[in-house]
């Protein structure tokens, strides 16, 4: 299923790394239209490029609370938990903050 984290994933405080973001915020990323078309299958090296992409930084907005991109994104990195040493070297990359 698209939705599930992956089963390497540390826990976090015992927990599924998805559960960081509220139910409600998560029932809406899984809903929009940005996380069905474009972080669907998204890798870690994927997923940088996604966030070059990005315009801005941002969470949910609107009348029917949309998420951000940038939030879709976050979810998508606490699903695949990639290595600490690729997240090291996403902050340490000063071309695209």
């Amino acid at each position: 299923m698209a939705n599930r984290t992956v089963k390497e994933a540390p826990t976090i405080k015992g927990t599924n790394p998805q559960y960081l973001i509220e139910k409600i915020i998560r029932s809406r990323i899984y809903e929009c239209r940005y996380w069905k078309e474009d972080c669907f299958a998204l890798t870690a090296e994927l997923v940088v490029d996604k966030a070059v992409e990005l315009k801005y930084v941002g969470g949910v907005s609107g009348g029917n609370i949309r998420p951000a991109p940038f939030l879709c994104l976050i979810l998508k990195m606490l699903q695949i938990c990639p290595e600490k040493d690729i997240i090291v070297e996403f902050i340490k990359n000063e071309e695209f903050k």
